[in-house]
């Protein structure tokens, strides 16, 4: 899997995407990352976004938590697309791994994204991701 300093451009979707999308949790083993403690609130709304997450296209084949000992113990395959302030946060679904068995502490303002989005599938969500930069994923 790709990895991605958070909070900078991430071009994984194509570089003229880069400009509005936001990178959160593509971690890589022996890059380091912050660690703490999430609120729980947070970690709830990401497995809810996990469960049916909007993508702007299909994904083939699977990743792989490059942190685990063992290949198998997790993988994902969606993004999730979280609204922002003028673009959006794209993070891989592992995020959730991630923050349950890695203790990643994914940066504050991406937390506050998370509980301050629409539900995932609502047509609030949906207009607040075009108005974020999604329409030109869709349209891409």
């Amino acid at each position: 899997m790709a990895s991605f300093d958070d909070l900078t451009p991430c071009d994984y979707f194509g570089t003229e995407f880069a400009e509005f999308l936001r990178a959160v949790g593509w971690l890589a083993w022996a890059k380091p990352f912050a660690l703490g403690a999430v609120d729980r609130r947070v970690y709830d709304r990401l497995v809810e976004f996990q469960k049916d997450p909007w993508q702007p296209s299909i994904a083939m084949g699977h990743h792989a938590c490059d942190l685990c000992q063992h290949e198998a113990e997790a993988l994902g395959r969606n993004n999730l697309f979280i609204p922002g302030n003028g673009f959006l946060y794209v993070c891989p679904e592992l995020i959730v791994h991630y923050v349950n068995v890695h203790r990643y502490a994914p940066p504050v303002e991406f937390c506050e994204a998370v509980l301050a989005s629409p539900p995932m599938g609502s047509m609030n969500y949906l207009k607040a991701v075009l108005a974020n930069g999604g329409r030109a994923l869709v349209n891409g």
